[in-house]
């Protein structure tokens, strides 16, 4: 009666490892832990949100798609909501995230601004996303940054 009980459990263990279920998270997380309280809101209603100073910051937790990562080391990436992005960086260059992560879902929690890039800038995150310079904007660009203190990625 136990090694039938005994079997039963390795059968049930070996299939959930052999489905892949068994340790295994539907989201891969970088930085600080997830905060739970407080609603996650698209790009865009972040966005809306800020203010038109230059200056306005805010905290938020939103949603969307990975489209870019930087090729060299995964320290910033670009998170899109429709028409509207945000470059990420990570918190005091605190964490990565890997290179593959392009085209994923994610949600990531840290403060909101605006910021416009130097030329140099521009043609730096061109370069360490891949891109040729001969396409890359060779003046300042406006955008919206998130520095991000967690970060959450759907496994795909």
């Amino acid at each position: 009666m136990k090694l039938m009980s005994i079997a039963k459990f390795v059968l049930l263990f070996s299939s959930l490892i052999s489905a892949g279920l068994y340790g295994q998270s539907a989201y891969q997380s970088f930085g600080a832990e997830m905060p739970q309280d407080g609603e996650t809101i698209s790009l865009s209603q972040a966005i809306a949100t800020l203010g038109e100073k230059d200056v306005a910051k805010r905290s938020v937790k939103i949603e969307g798609k990975i489209t870019e990562v930087c090729q060299a080391k995964g320290c910033w990436m670009v998170m899109v909501d429709g028409d509207t992005y945000a470059r990420v960086t990570f918190k005091d260059y605190g964490f990565f995230v890997p290179t593959e992560t392009s085209m994923q879902d994610g949600t990531v929690f840290g403060d909101l601004s605006r910021t416009v890039l130097t030329t140099e800038q521009v043609q730096h995150y061109a370069e360490d996303a891949g891109k040729d310079h001969a396409k890359v904007s060779a003046e300042p660009l406006e955008e919206y940054w998130l520095v991000a203190s967690s970060v959450s990625i759907k496994s795909k």
